[in-house]
């Protein structure tokens, strides 16, 4: 590129054209880079590379199949690289493959790849982590039935971290980012026990997405 400014001395249209096509090349290695890390992550998921080779060739070969597997590799491509996010989508995609009944249970499953796209990859890690949610307490709490209308996101991201020892105040942002997040999107709730204690619990949308992203 420097190259080629430096010989034009002037020629934007050329200059621009070249950076364009140079930015494509990057993007596409990147994109096939990230499809590469997903697949290994499956198989090393899988207990037999030979047979989870044919369950994913009897995956591709599916017309249902083969439109869910695009739908997992859209979100992968719409994604920045993120270990994070690859080991759940490697996970959901073991899930899938080893249901089979594709036609089935297509519905299903994009219904839960949609659910999973609009989720942060630290949401779906805390999702996953449903059974290390600490119970806790609230100052003043709304309720309803038993279920808890008012806040509780701040009290729960700090008893949250404190039982997984995680101390820097970044990650405790990005944290209570994605409880807000889970509670607004309906996946997540609280709900009034005895003595005032609170639990945090997932939704019937939550409970299905737990065998996609359950590693």
């Amino acid at each position: 590129i420097r190259d080629k400014g430096l010989s034009l001395l002037g020629k934007t249209g050329d200059v621009i054209s070249t950076i364009i096509n140079w930015n494509d090349e990057v993007s596409n290695d990147i994109t096939e880079a990230k499809k590469m890390i997903l697949l290994e992550k499956y198989f090393n998921k899988s207990e037999s590379n030979e047979k989870s080779i044919t369950m994913l060739k009897d995956f591709l070969v599916n017309p249902q199949g083969n439109t869910i597997f695009n739908k997992v590799l859209r979100i992968v491509d719409d994604s920045p690289p993120d270990q994070e996010l690859m080991e759940h989508l490697s996970s959901a995609l073991k899930y899938i493959v080893g249901c089979g009944r594709f036609e089935e249970l297509f519905e299903q499953h994009k219904y839960a790849l949609a659910q999973i796209e609009r989720l942060t990859p630290q949401a779906l890690t805390i999702i996953a982590d449903k059974d290390q949610w600490p119970p806790i307490k609230l100052g003043f709490s709304v309720v309803t039935g038993a279920k808890v209308t008012s806040d509780w996101y701040s009290e729960f991201t700090s008893a949250y971290c404190t039982k997984k020892g995680i101390h820097s105040k970044d990650i405790y942002k990005r944290i209570q980012h994605s409880i807000i997040a889970l509670q607004s999107q309906g996946i997540m709730e609280a709900y009034k026990g005895e003595n005032s204690i609170i639990y945090c619990e997932l939704t019937h949308v939550g409970k299905d997405l737990i065998p996609y992203v359950f590693n």
